[in-house]
């Protein structure tokens, strides 16, 4: 994969990760003033390990180190911020597929109360779709999916 590739899918993924906002004010759903749609950094998985209960373990380690490998390149990773609360993660990857991406993670804060439950599954998966259609993919498919 070189440069312009990368740059490339950099690029999808910034777009993907939009069209979350934008589903948002589409849907006029009242959530887009405070949502905020980033990629999964230290500060997303700070947050994660703060989730009370934690049934799914994202792992730390895990995914910060898939995304410096050259391999999960196309993977899609996003973290939706409402506010300063973390409302949902979601790790999505071809794994060299040229019909498929795999949801592999997806999930949300456990927090009853906050105004985003109910629109994280959607939201990702909008997200997840808009970038499967960037890459030429036909399918989505939701690994070993869980409540």
């Amino acid at each position: 994969m070189d440069a312009i590739e990368l740059a490339a899918l950099i690029g999808f993924k910034q777009a993907a990760r939009g069209q979350i906002v934008l589903e948002t004010r589409n849907r006029t759903l009242n959530l887009d003033n405070r949502l905020m749609v980033e990629e999964i950094d230290h500060k997303a998985i700070d947050a994660h390990e703060r989730w009370h209960p934690n049934p799914h373990d994202f792992g730390r380690d895990r995914v910060l180190q898939w995304k410096r490998r050259r391999a999960h390149a196309r993977a899609l990773d996003t973290a939706i911020w409402h506010g300063n609360t973390l409302a949902g993660l979601c790790w999505a990857s071809p794994q060299g597929s040229k019909e498929k991406i795999m949801v592999l993670y997806l999930q949300r804060n456990p927090d009853n109360y906050l105004a985003t439950r109910g629109y994280i599954a959607p939201l990702c998966m909008s997200g997840v779709r808009f970038y499967a259609l960037m890459l030429g993919l036909k399918w989505v498919v939701v690994k070993d999916p869980t409540p």
